[in-house]
């Protein structure tokens, strides 16, 4: 049950996604399925462990602002999802909410946004906010339902904070995939040669492989790693470059916020990182979850689920097309 469970939270938190699943023999890009609880509401509301915050460094309980006094000091703030789940992003919005109120004005970085959005970003308006998803192709690009985003964007423009594209572009991550070496410029951007430690990189294709249900060939494991890398350099590029002077905020999945090798630990100074993570039946004691982690992340927050589909059957059904 573990095993599918991780693995759930691993494809659809951005381990993998970003709302595309890398396909190792092409190394093509296919849209996500869509969520499946829609108007029905979530699952496990009634769970032992849902709206239940908890400081990984102290192992207990914490409220809502204990996080944000902890997340208000960082100059930068990631706020890790599940993409499919609009709890997660109530809950960021909350957050992000919080932080302009402290008089805090951080930029937001979107991993759901690429290069070409940047002028669309910049010139954004509270009054355009309902059309900025169209706007960005949001939907059309695989990614949920723009309305579930929203409040976030709302909360950022209320309070003056810049907002700016997260990811790289399609192109690019596919010729990554490929083997394609970046230009001097990029890969100096990205610091490029910074390499996973060794232990992370054997953890990583250990998770890929996983995620993919084993469905995928060893071989097609290096490259899928290479692309992790590169999207967390990447975000860690653009959360410098979208600073004004006040740090930035970053929303993104869960698994490119985790500080032993995500963003933060490509960033290379403190951060404050959250995981919001889904609950799991009968999995009722926190520290057995295992993003419960200090080495990962700074705070967790537990909601309820959006489905509870076995994860292997539905990357089965996207693996067909």
């Amino acid at each position: 049950m573990r095993h599918r469970w991780f693995a759930d939270k691993l494809h659809a938190a951005g381990l993998v996604s970003a709302g595309f699943v890398l396909a190792a023999a092409a190394l093509s890009i296919l849209p996500l399925s869509p969520a499946s609880a829609g108007a029905d509401g979530l699952l496990l509301q009634d769970h032992a462990l849902v709206g239940s915050i908890w400081d990984t460094q102290t192992g207990l309980r914490a409220t809502e602002a204990d996080l944000v006094s902890a997340a208000a000091k960082a100059k930068w703030i990631l706020l890790g999802e599940k993409h499919d789940n609009p709890e997660h992003h109530r809950l960021q919005a909350r957050i992000v909410e919080a932080i302009g109120a402290a008089g805090r004005r951080p930029a937001v970085v979107w991993e759901m946004a690429e290069p070409a959005h940047a002028q669309t970003l910049r010139a954004a308006a509270a009054e355009t906010v309902d059309g900025l998803g169209d706007a960005l192709s949001w939907e059309a690009r695989g990614w949920p339902a723009w309305s579930t985003y929203r409040p976030i964007a709302e909360a950022a423009l209320k309070h003056g904070m810049a907002m700016a594209p997260g990811n790289a572009s399609p192109e690019a991550t596919r010729a990554v995939g490929r083997g394609q070496p970046l230009s001097a410029a990029e890969a100096e951007r990205l610091d490029w040669s910074l390499d996973y430690p060794q232990e992370q990189m054997i953890d990583l294709t250990r998770i890929l492989a996983d995620s993919h249900c084993g469905m995928l060939p060893e071989s097609a494991l290096p490259a899928m790693a290479d692309v992790q890398r590169f999207r967390d350099a990447w975000m860690s590029a653009s959360l410098r470059d979208a600073d004004s002077g006040d740090g930035a905020i970053l929303i993104a999945g869960s698994q490119h916020v985790r500080e032993d090798r995500g963003v933060p630990w490509r960033l290379g100074e403190p951060v404050f990182s959250l995981a919001i993570i889904e609950v799991a039946r009968d999995e009722e004691r926190a520290e057995t979850y295992p993003s419960f982690d200090a080495a990962q992340f700074d705070f967790v927050w537990f909601t309820a689920r959006v489905d509870e589909e076995d994860p292997c059957e539905k990357f089965r059904r996207q693996m067909k097309g």
